[in-house]
């Protein structure tokens, strides 16, 4: 992807701007503590576009296994493929050794994100259900799982 479309580690720095998009991203974002806590405890990672984070994503590894644990591109920024290409370089470059499988879990009612997830050959595993926090109570998680070739 061109644009000027880059991945970074994310710095202690960025994390003002990644709450800033936790915020808009979520019907219940995390934290700021939490932010903080995931920066320091797993992988983290910033997307730029033309000088500005866009995107970011946390990723625990576990030996073999990574967990995609959060992952947001701006509203503002979404349908152009910046979320495609963002986890498809996190697979293919960033944790490109000794991977062999993925997981993650997606609010049941986020289409958008299960049908991306589709297309990258991540595959339904089954639910939690009342995983995530809701304005109004609680929403069931769609587990999947990506094995890599």
């Amino acid at each position: 992807m061109s644009d000027g479309v880059t991945i970074r580690r994310m710095t202690e720095a960025d994390l003002g701007r990644v709450y800033a998009l936790e915020k808009v991203s979520h019907p219940v974002p995390w934290s700021q503590a939490s932010l903080q806590r995931s920066f320091a405890d797993h992988h983290s990672f910033v997307l730029i576009k033309q000088q500005q984070i866009v995107g970011f994503a946390f990723v625990q590894k576990i030996l073999d296994e990574a967990h995609l644990l959060d992952i947001v591109i701006d509203p503002v920024q979404r349908g152009h493929g910046l979320g495609r290409y963002f986890l498809r370089e996190l697979i293919e470059r960033e944790f490109c050794d000794g991977i062999n499988i993925w997981f993650l879990e997606v609010r049941a009612s986020n289409e958008a994100a299960i049908a991306l997830y589709q297309s990258l050959d991540f595959n339904e595993l089954g639910v939690r259900r009342n995983y995530y926090d809701t304005p109004t109570g609680r929403e069931d998680a769609v587990m999947m799982a990506y094995t890599v070739s």
